[in-house]
């Protein structure tokens, strides 16, 4: 086995376990709050996005539940391997369900700029035809993207012996006698999963973004009042900032990861950072999504008028 690497306090399972509390403590109540602007300070002309808003305050909520509280992820790249320091100790689970709601999000994201684009300016398109089954499917993968990785899982015992060997030198790990968990050994199924996750969502974010923005600059909606195209166009350069931090805090971290199992970099504390960033999407994405919409703006800063 690999010497042990040096001790360095942000790379250690305790300063991830206590960053993650102190971030759910603090994301608690910002979500609470982003809650009550969507149901109750949502005014009319936002009323089409409402729900759509509420989807993805809802799956960005369930991504940072499932990473900061019951996960707390404590990954040894460039190993396939980690730990889950939460209160669920089930790594394959956590796994399962942190990617699905990174594609959870992703997807809301897409639909929320689609149903912009048909509302302004696709109405009586061809797309009209076209639209509920590209959304439905959208939604049917959500949980199928990383369902065969979960057949595929390695032989637990020789996994923790290949990924102990591929290190070059142990980090810290956690005191409570958890048993390290692979969740695989090669890279062909993971590096593919994660191409077809990420591909997907991206084009089809990338896609209706373009459109929106294109159409934004040179068409117009038509039999809209000219002060409703204006609160329009706001909407969706607010919803553009908004979904903007969610790709990326997304983006950075998934590529990152992609790049230290590749090209083999151990670095436990920029292991832990990755999973940090992640964690503090939710609190991130609810503060924007607060402060970019001028109604829910007003809202909050109503007490210090």
């Amino acid at each position: 086995m690999a010497p042990f690497c040096e001790n360095h306090y942000l790379a250690s399972p305790d300063f991830l376990k206590t960053a993650f509390h102190v971030i759910t403590g603090l994301a608690t109540p910002i979500h609470a709050f982003g809650f009550y602007c969507i149901i109750y300070k949502t005014p009319v002309h936002m009323k089409t996005v409402k729900w759509l808003l509420f989807n993805l305050h809802f799956c960005c909520i369930m991504l940072d539940i499932t990473i900061s509280f019951l996960g707390i992820p404590y990954i040894i790249f460039p190993a396939m391997a980690g730990y889950g320091l939460g209160p669920i100790d089930s790594p394959g689970l956590i796994f399962y369900l942190g990617v699905t709601f990174v594609t959870c999000v992703s997807t809301a994201i897409f639909v929320t700029f689609e149903n912009r684009f048909f509302t302004l300016f696709a109405q009586t398109s061809n797309w009209k035809y076209f639209r509920k089954y590209a959304i439905g499917f959208s939604y049917i993968i959500i949980p199928l993207y990383y369902l065969p990785i979960q057949f595929l899982l390695p032989d637990q015992i020789t996994g923790r012996e290949l990924s102990w060997a591929m290190l070059d030198c142990i980090p810290e790990l956690p005191s409570d006698g958890r048993l390290l968990f692979v969740f695989q050994v090669e890279k062909l199924a993971p590096a593919l999963t994660m191409m077809v996750s990420e591909s997907v969502p991206t084009i089809q974010v990338g896609s209706f973004f373009f459109l929106n923005v294109y159409n934004l600059i040179f068409a117009s909606p038509s039999g809209i009042s000219r002060k409703t195209v204006q609160m329009q166009h706001r909407l969706v350069i607010a919803l553009i900032i908004q979904t903007s931090v969610s790709l990326f805090f997304f983006l950075v971290p998934i590529n990152l990861i992609i790049s230290f199992v590749f090209f083999h970099h151990q670095n436990q504390f920029h292991n832990n950072l990755i999973f940090f960033a992640l964690a503090i999407h939710g609190i991130a994405s609810t503060l924007i999504m607060v402060f970019v919409h001028k109604p829910y703006r007003d809202f909050a800063l109503s007490p210090f008028d």
